[in-house]
């Protein structure tokens, strides 16, 4: 037991270390959840003209910091022009930095760490001109559970999420379908050995059925982007990609980088990555409609 509190403590600090660039806003609301937010405005964003906001949550043993530094989400703010903020768990919060997703009371609509998310949205409307018609969010491990609980809570606030080898923990009324229903992304690796590939299953079991979906129905595409470890359902509705499983071959509980300097290529190694030659955090820009033509 010595041993694992030892390695954990490592974890965490090594995240600590590699935090750059972001910075804390320490009032956004009453913050019933008590989670810190950081925030990331590009050094050259017009803030005039209406930005997109994307929400990136970490996963367990993780910090805003060292996703922050490792997936390469600043460079594409910087290229892409949006802005961007990261949901923090503190330590005195839990342990093992992990959002409640596992919580019933704390992850309702109004409540908890729900509602801290929500008000760090709020805060950014308030003080930017926020584009409210692009709005994403974006969680790995405990944070992509946590994203779902946002996706589900609030619908109509989001445009589009994805999810990295997300548990795919629900309550009660999250389920509940909704007027508006974001696309989505799901991605995981088929050899997490930490949230195990069924949680993906049960993950598009709900999101089909939000999306009126027929599961059988889908385009499956192989060596997906030229890459040998990666493979899409993709299911299409009125002509648009409204849901899309990742399969990542020979790949555990990790962000999928491919480091470089030009648009394409990004993320550091680090704990919590894994390069393959495809650098997810620029396909999920992509997948949002972030990416234009001429940049691609």
């Amino acid at each position: 037991m010595k041993k694992i509190s030892y390695f954990l403590l490592l974890l965490f600090c090594c995240s600590l270390m590699f935090g750059q660039k972001i910075e804390r806003v320490k009032q956004f609301g009453d913050n019933p959840g008590h989670l810190r937010m950081f925030q990331y405005i590009p050094e050259t964003l017009d803030t005039h003209a209406p930005c997109p906001l994307v929400m990136v949550l970490h996963g367990s043993w993780q910090s805003a910091k060292a996703l922050s530094h490792s997936g390469g989400w600043n460079k594409l703010a910087d290229s892409l022009g949006f802005m961007i903020v990261y949901p923090d768990q503190p330590l005195y919060n839990n342990l093992l930095t992990v959002f409640s997703f596992y919580r019933p009371k704390k992850m309702m609509k109004g409540q908890g760490e729900t509602a801290s998310i929500r008000q760090m949205i709020d805060h950014m409307q308030d003080t930017w001109n926020i584009d409210n018609l692009q709005i994403y969010i974006i969680g790995m491990s405990a944070g992509g559970a946590m994203a779902n609980v946002m996706l589900n809570a609030y619908p109509d606030l989001f445009e589009a999420g994805a999810l990295i080898a997300a548990p795919s923990v629900m309550h009660g009324e999250q389920l509940i379908t909704r007027s508006h229903i974001p696309r989505l992304a799901i991605i995981h690796g088929e050899r997490d050995m930490i949230v195990w590939p069924e949680n993906v299953d049960r993950l598009m079991e709900q999101w089909t059925e939000k999306h009126d979906l027929d599961s059988s129905t889908y385009t499956q595409i192989d060596n997906y982007w030229g890459n040998p470890y990666l493979s899409v359902l993709r299911y299409d509705k009125a002509g648009e990609t409204v849901l899309l499983r990742m399969n990542i071959a020979r790949t555990n509980h990790l962000l999928l980088i491919d480091p470089g300097d030009d648009l394409q290529h990004g993320g550091k190694h680090s704990l919590f990555s894994k390069d393959i030659d495809f650098h997810l955090p620029y396909w999920i820009m992509d997948f949002f409609g972030l990416v234009s033509e001429r940049m691609r």
